[in-house]
C-alpha cells in the first residue's frame, strides 16, 4: 500500500503580509524556520518525519515549497523532484497585490473567491 502526505508550505511573506501568492515566487518568514506550536514550521516538520519511511519527496517548483520539502527530503538523503504542475493556482492580475486593495477596487471578485 502506498502512503502519501500532503503537507503545506511554512509560512511565507505572503501570508505575513496579506499579499496574493498564488504562482508568486515569495520567501518564507523567519518564523517558519522555528518550532512554534500551532503552526507547521520547517524544524517541527523534520521532527514529525523523522521516524517515518518516505521513498519520493515531490514539491512544485516555487521556492516556499521547496525550502519546506526540504525539511523531509535533506535529513533521508532524497532527490526532490519539482514540477511546476504542483504550483497554487494562479491568481493572475492579483498576484502580488494586497487583499486590501483588492476589497477595495474588486470587493465582489473577490468574495466570490473567498466562497
Amino acid at each position: 500500500m502506498t502512503t502519501l502526505y500532503l503537507i503545506r508550505h511554512a509560512e511565507a511573506e505572503g501570508n505575513i503580509y496579506r499579499r496574493c501568492h498564488g504562482l508568486y515566487d515569495s520567501l518564507l518568514t523567519p518564523r517558519a524556520y522555528q518550532q512554534l506550536p500551532c503552526l507547521l514550521q520547517i524544524e517541527a516538520l523534520r521532527r514529525r518525519f523523522e521516524p517515518i519511511q518516505i521513498d519520493a519527496c515531490y514539491a512544485s517548483d516555487l521556492y516556499r515549497t521547496c525550502k519546506t520539502a526540504s525539511a523531509i527530503y535533506v535529513p533521508k538523503a532524497l532527490e526532490l523532484h519539482t514540477d511546476p504542475r504542483l504550483r497554487e493556482v494562479g491568481l493572475g492580475r492579483w498576484e502580488n497585490h494586497p487583499f486590501g486593495e483588492l476589497e477595495q477596487f474588486e470587493p465582489e471578485l473577490l468574495r466570490q473567491f473567498n466562497h
